[in-house]
């Protein structure tokens, strides 16, 4: 398996023979208006790709969508990846992709098959009280594949109970989070905060921690170097990864 973080929660991930885009954010920076109602209201994306977008498309033969928001699933993104490309996406949203003319949107109810890749679909909660019910409907995946290391991408959640559902059920060695406390000028963080990724790292001693989704969108309120510095503190350097944009990501 290999496993890139190309920008915020956009992954490129070579498994089972399959190359998978989880996420897709391919706009340039500043091609979106700052995210209404926010601490530090800025043009999105705040920062450029890694790499061109074309490249970050290349040889991509299934992508997974968690949900559709626009830092997750762009207008870059839907004219780049083919329309007959296989979607794997939460039941919610197939019927919004076909109407897009993506012809092969394939809706995850508990699990799909893509060769010999087992994709199972994982629940969460995108904030909490009146916020979190209107950022609507997110899911996650777990990736399993013989002889392969098992990844569950907790997608757009905070840590709660679906979360550690999750986790017990499929018992993956790796767990990809959404962090950064995203957040609105009212309410929770809609995303994992730092203090939830020192949590969940306790809890899950087995598992490496990969934090992701930090300092492209504009309602991000914490950062890398803050993760970092508070890991350091905790003694948890060895077993959560802070991986910067174009990085790879070890999976063993």
């Amino acid at each position: 398996m290999k496993l890139t973080l190309i920008r915020s929660a956009t992954l490129r991930v070579e498994v089972a023979g399959h190359t998978l885009l989880v996420d897709p954010q391919l706009d340039p920076a500043g091609a979106r208006a700052a995210v209404p109602d926010t601490p530090n209201p800025r043009p999105n994306p705040v920062v450029g790709l890694p790499a061109p977008a074309e490249e970050v498309v290349a040889g991509v033969d299934a992508v997974l969508l968690t949900h559709l928001h626009q830092d997750h699933w762009d207008a870059t993104a839907r004219e780049l990846i083919a329309h007959d490309t296989p979607l794997f996406c939460q039941p919610h949203d197939a019927e919004r992709l076909h109407a897009d003319g993506f012809i092969d949107a394939r809706p995850v109810h508990s699990d799909a098959k893509l060769g010999e890749l087992l994709i199972a679909r994982t629940d969460g909660r995108h904030g909490t009280g009146v916020i979190g019910e209107a950022m609507g409907i997110v899911s996650g995946f777990v990736l399993h594949a013989p002889g392969e290391p098992s990844v569950y991408i907790a997608g757009d959640t905070i840590l709660c109970k679906e979360v550690m559902d999750a986790v017990d059920e499929h018992r993956p060695a790796l767990i990809v989070v959404n962090a950064s406390a995203a957040r609105f000028n009212t309410g929770d963080p809609i995303v994992m905060t730092n203090d939830d990724v020192v949590e969940l790292a306790r809890a899950v001693p087995t598992a490496t921690i990969v934090a992701v989704h930090f300092e492209t969108v504009s309602h991000s309120t914490e950062t890398r170097a803050e993760l970092r510095t508070r890991l350091s503190a905790e003694g948890l350097t060895d077993r959560v990864l802070v991986p910067e944009d174009g990085a790879e990501i070890p999976t063993q």
